[in-house]
């Protein structure tokens, strides 16, 4: 049986993790811990966890083979590390830190520790990143050069008032909080890594209109006493070229005059593609190629999966010995360094230099 304890009782470890970590017949979770009381007992009985804590470093101590780390951002590289010097396997709530040195320091921890660190990126296990990964890495699409992210709110701050809009706690805003799902996904369908060059820019235009965006979902906010601050972005965009040429366009926002909606694309020499597909709706990927000398549009079928618990089932394979972290060390760098770029560009009205 393997024994998993939860840091953080919030939104995506009642909707993600504790449920579905619960469905792997030989894992058992065994604690939970958070500092709010009222929200720490709820989620408790509602999961039937028998250990409860509000200090995470007594949790970290137990009798425990993994912890999941679903903590505010500004927690996370803190608590990975003294989890894994624990003994404890790490699954990571995106997004993973907030500085490269952050991340440096947990995968040395990684290295000295040999335990399994993962990073929480569900979008990697959705059917069209499966599929498009696949092509990509069979060259279909030829040599991939330019994408674009987009992940774009009308009126939706998560938790206004919460740790999500706090500075100190969250990092950032809309692109440390979603634009990271977005940024991660591409990278990993066109095996990019090492950022050069990264500009940024951020804008602060809604912060007396948008509204609570329902992210955490209201049901899991027992406890929870929002301050109505609102100390980040909610619009932010970066333009990143890499070492090999490839450039990425990005940009994320809780709230604006906008189109909404996640979308990407990515620009081959041989094929190109677009999620979702601007034509049909009910299809999530449309590839623009060409067939003897005909320009062509394929619909890919795509395989039906639950990511969430796909992603922990990864998790705990990954602990068993069956596979590798889909995670990689360089990746989750990447990342890292494309969001701190970001934000420091904007701060500096610089580009930022690798």
């Amino acid at each position: 049986m393997i024994k998993v304890g939860i840091i953080g009782a919030g939104g995506i470890s009642q909707v993600a993790h504790i449920p579905n970590l619960q469905k792997i017949e030989d894992v058992k979770v065994e604690a939970i811990c958070d500092i709010n009381q009222e929200k720490l007992n709820f989620v408790a009985d509602k999961f039937n966890i028998p250990k409860k804590f509000i200090d995470w470093e007594k949790m970290v101590e137990e009798n425990l083979d993994a912890v999941v780390i679903c903590s505010p951002n500004s927690y996370h590289a803190i608590q990975s590390i003294k989890a894994m010097e624990s003994g404890k396997h790490v699954l990571c709530e995106k997004p993973i830190c907030l500085t490269v040195e952050e991340a440096e320091e947990i995968f040395k921890t990684v290295e000295k520790t040999k335990r399994v660190f993962m990073g929480a990126f569900p979008r990697r296990f959705l059917g069209e990143t499966i599929v498009l990964k696949k092509l990509v890495n069979d060259g279909f699409f030829g040599e991939v050069y330019y994408l674009k992210a987009s992940y774009l709110r009308r009126r939706g701050i998560p938790g206004l008032g919460t740790w999500f809009t706090s500075k100190k706690l969250a990092g950032g805003g809309p692109m440390i909080d979603v634009g990271v799902h977005m940024i991660d996904m591409v990278l990993y369908i066109a095996n990019l890594t090492e950022p050069k060059i990264v500009f940024g820019a951020t804008f602060e235009k809604f912060k007396d209109k948008a509204i609570d965006g329902g992210w955490p979902p209201i049901d899991t906010r027992q406890g929870d006493k929002p301050t109505g601050k609102m100390e980040v972005e909610d619009l932010a965009t970066g333009f990143v070229k890499f070492s090999n040429g490839a450039v990425l366009f990005v940009e994320a926002s809780w709230a604006g005059n906008s189109e909404v909606g996640l979308k990407s694309s990515l620009f081959g020499t041989k094929a190109g593609a677009q999620l979702p597909d601007p034509v049909d709706s009910k299809n999530p990927i449309r590839i623009y190629t060409e067939t003897n000398g005909v320009i062509s549009d394929i619909i890919p079928e795509i395989p039906k999966v639950d990511a969430y618990f796909d992603e922990v089932k990864h998790f705990i394979e990954c602990i068993k010995g069956e596979k590798e972290p889909i995670t990689k060390k360089q990746e989750i760098i990447s990342v890292v360094k494309i969001i701190e770029g970001i934000y420091k560009s904007a701060e500096t009205n610089s580009p930022v230099i690798y």
